[in-house]
């Protein structure tokens, strides 16, 4: 059995004083000869190599002053990068002792340390935690968000509370996104006159295709998808052209007709000349934005290079609504009107109850009788304007809608300009940290109840919460947005491969690669699995389409199916199409790229900046007169470039049997792929599989680098040096919980800075970004 070198530490020390040998001995005769021998010749007053000076820690006061430039020196020593290759590799056994001592300085640190929780600016929701908010709110089917400008980002992530920032072109997007919402929610007024909106390929959408019935695959290609808002249930009128014809005495192909998100009808186009290209029909269609357009059914039509013979879908017109629905009151109208006066009434007791119970949602908190009385302003406006109770109760949502109570996550603190001053936050403040991390939305009544009652409090319930949030189907939004961004999914929808190198990648493999990094993702989240499986997990989940481009056989139809991988060519993300798609060039592979990839989202040590006037590669002769390893060694012989790209190209080199679409391949242009590799600590490797191999020994770095990442996610600003102490706490629970990703999330929720906040004291953390 391997025991855990932290596992040892309270051994070691038991025996130290045991021998009656002081921390303070250990130093003096192991750490400091040690430092003297090994890394003084680099890290001194003259060369400061990486800005570092080791020589006033030759004195044991400053040394055991220290922690941060501990814990940096520990990580390079572990993963073998210091001593540097061209020094004399020291006694492996001198180095167990300097590292076990240096551990043992880190953790005498952090248990005398102050506690800091930090700060969190206010933050204002993001388009997904908008979206969101609105779904579980109002209860309809509506993505307002999708339109409003595009969320700034900060150390990696779009809900950074201090690049969140708000502008005249959001304020307005604001208020409309308010007014389409009560109208889609409430019914209270005359239907909608029938509107007719047009959908063509420039409007085209990347919306997800439903499943598919008895097989059929739908395809992307030649298609017109969009998201479309329907105002009211009723019928509506669908029209659809083509355009194209085809070529003669070819089989007729399947077209599908898309509405409310699901297939609603199958039509059957014939090719030749003549040929009937134009269809309409009415379907009855619920309120809300949802899925509509027509696409055929795989094989389809054929490629758009084929000129005048190929059919693609021309437009998708939406006629409606025609015939309203009966007059039943939809879910949405009966969430908001908690009770109902009589007709013609103006009840301030049932508005206040109204006002006060969606307040308390939208807020996330319970609104004050001030609050409530403030909005119930609203209510008698309408009364003295001769218009009805429910245009007050409209007009008071919308203002909910727009204040900063619901746009912002407000976190009030006693003495907010005192940073001194650490609490605890509020029950209703922490409930609201607690969705939206694992959610990206708002508390739901579970939650809130709980909150109201002062219970989250308890370590257990708290438990139980995070249990039955990370089982529920919001918790997609732990893939869809934290893992969307920790490993840049979000650049393939801007990601376009050369389509002359590159034929195959079409709407459809880009939509099937993203799909199969966020199943993965979901999977080892729902099985509480081990985050080294991000290295390594030996399953995927794939489709027919993504199956073709792996080269895997039996794989057939649109829906997703988890299979099981031997791990010689494929096995955990690195080798899934969509991160080798998005650490690559439209023309060609790039090992810096994916090198760098591997530096800052799985070891957390990103390289500096590049120098000014890089060269750049020759790439006309790439994979013809000279391999791309070729040019690239000649390019890091300069001792400058060398610095950076020694440990950087190697693992970029390690991927190199992967195209820029993720299809393995031996062979580049003319050459061979080599795709062997030395790593720091004389670590020998010559495919993909041996280089996860040697990744999976520095699982203490990457634990560390995902425990940061998921730290900033869930707290919306920067990791700050007092957070160390906290990450390196959480990374050891993790490692002694066989790696499950609960622990991680357990011990991010169960963090002092998560549960508490402190009063402002410092600028602006925004420049950091």
């Amino acid at each position: 059995m391997r025991v855990q070198p932290l596992l040892l530490l309270p051994l070691i020390l038991a025996l130290a004083c045991a021998s009656g040998q002081t921390v303070e001995d250990t130093f003096e005769k192991t750490v400091k000869p040690y430092l003297t021998k090994n890394c003084l010749a680099c890290h001194n007053p003259s060369l400061k190599t990486a800005q570092l000076d080791l020589a006033p820690l030759r004195d044991v006061k400053a040394a055991m002053a220290e922690r941060d430039v501990w814990e940096n020196a520990l990580a390079k020593l572990k993963s073998g990068q210091m001593p540097p290759a061209s020094s004399p590799k020291p006694d492996a056994a001198a180095t167990a002792r300097v590292t076990e001592w240096m551990e043992a300085q880190i953790d005498r640190y952090d248990r005398g340390r102050k506690v800091d929780p930090g700060r969190v600016t206010a933050r204002r929701l993001n388009r997904a935690e908008y979206n969101n908010t609105i779904r579980d709110l109002v209860g309809v089917s509506f993505r307002p968000a999708d339109d409003f400008p595009i969320d700034d980002s900060g150390y990696g992530f779009d809900n950074i509370g201090d690049v969140l920032s708000l502008s005249p072109v959001l304020m307005e997007k604001y208020l409309r996104a308010a007014e389409q919402i009560v109208k889609l929610a409430l019914r209270t007024g005359a239907p909608p006159k029938p509107m007719v909106d047009r959908y063509d390929p420039e409007r085209s959408a990347q919306v997800q295709l439903p499943a598919d019935p008895e097989g059929q695959y739908l395809s992307r290609r030649g298609a017109v998808l969009a998201r479309h808002l329907f105002p009211v249930d009723g019928e509506y009128e669908f029209k659809v052209n083509l355009r194209g014809r085809g070529a003669d005495g070819a089989a007729p192909a399947q077209l599908v007709l898309l509405a409310g998100g699901k297939q609603v009808q199958t039509m059957e186009v014939e090719s030749g000349q003549g040929k009937r290209r134009t269809w309409e029909m009415r379907v009855a269609v619920k309120a809300g934005e949802t899925p509509v357009g027509a696409a055929f059914v795989m094989p389809g039509p054929v490629r758009p290079t084929d000129g005048d013979q190929v059919i693609v879908v021309d437009s998708v017109e939406v006629r409606g609504p025609y015939v309203t629905a009966s007059g039943e009151i939809p879910e949405s109208h009966r969430r908001i009107f908690v009770c109902t006066p009589p007709a013609g009434t103006f009840d301030a007791e049932c508005g206040g109850k109204i006002l006060s119970s969606f307040a308390r949602r939208a807020w996330r908190r319970p609104a004050t009788p001030a609050e409530v009385d403030a909005l119930l302003r609203f209510v008698r406006m309408a009364e003295q304007e001769k218009d009805s109770f429910e245009k007050g109760i409209e007009l008071a949502v919308k203002a909910i809608l727009v204040s900063p109570n619901f746009l912002f996550r407000i976190e009030r603190d006693p003495d907010p300009n005192n940073p001194k001053l650490a609490h605890a936050l509020s029950a209703h403040e922490l409930a609201s940290r607690l969705s939206y991390f694992l959610w990206s939305s708002m508390p739901d009544e579970e939650l809130l109840a709980l909150a109201d009652q002062s219970k989250l409090s308890d370590p257990a319930v708290l438990r139980k919460q995070v249990k039955r949030m990370l089982a529920d189907a919001k918790a997609s939004a732990l893939a869809e947005n934290f893992a969307g961004q920790w490993l840049e999914l979000r650049n393939l929808a801007i990601t376009s491969p050369d389509a002359r190198k590159f034929p195959s990648f079409d709407p459809d493999l880009r939509e099937a690669m993203r799909r199969e990094t966020t199943l993965f993702f979901e999977a080892v989240l729902k099985e509480d699995r081990s985050i080294l499986d991000f290295i390594d997990g030996k399953f995927t989940y794939v489709n027919e389409r993504l199956a073709k481009h792996y080269g895997m056989e039996g794989v057939e139809g649109r829906k997703f199916r988890r299979v099981e991988l031997d791990g010689a060519r494929r096995s955990g993300v690195l080798t899934q199409a969509s991160v080798l798609t998005v650490t690559s060039y439209p023309t060609r592979t790039s090992p810096v790229l994916r090198g760098l990839w591997v530096l800052e989202n799985f070891l957390g040590s990103p390289p500096p900046a590049p120098p000014a006037n890089v060269p750049q590669l020759e790439e006309k002769e790439i994979g013809k007169s000279m391999s791309l390893r070729n040019q690239l060694e000649r390019h890091r012989a300069d001792p400058g470039c060398a610095v950076c790209h020694s440990k950087m190209d190697v693992l970029g080199f390690g991927l190199e049997n992967y195209d820029a679409v993720g299809m393995w391949r031996d062979k580049d242009g003319n050459f061979d792929v080599d795709a062997a590799g030395v790593l720091p600590g004389n670590k020998v490797f010559s495919t993909p599989a041996q280089m996860k191999t040697i990744l999976l020994e520095e699982r203490e770095a990457f634990t560390h680098m995902l425990t940061e990442k998921m730290l900033t996610y869930a707290l919306g600003r920067g990791p700050e040096g007092y957070d160390r102490p906290v990450i390196r706490a959480i990374g050891k629970s993790v490692a002694g919980n066989e790696y499950r990703i609960s622990s991680m999330i357990e011990g991010i929720v169960n963090s002092q800075p998560f549960q508490m906040r402190r009063g402002d004291g410092k600028p602006s953390l925004a420049s950091k970004r």
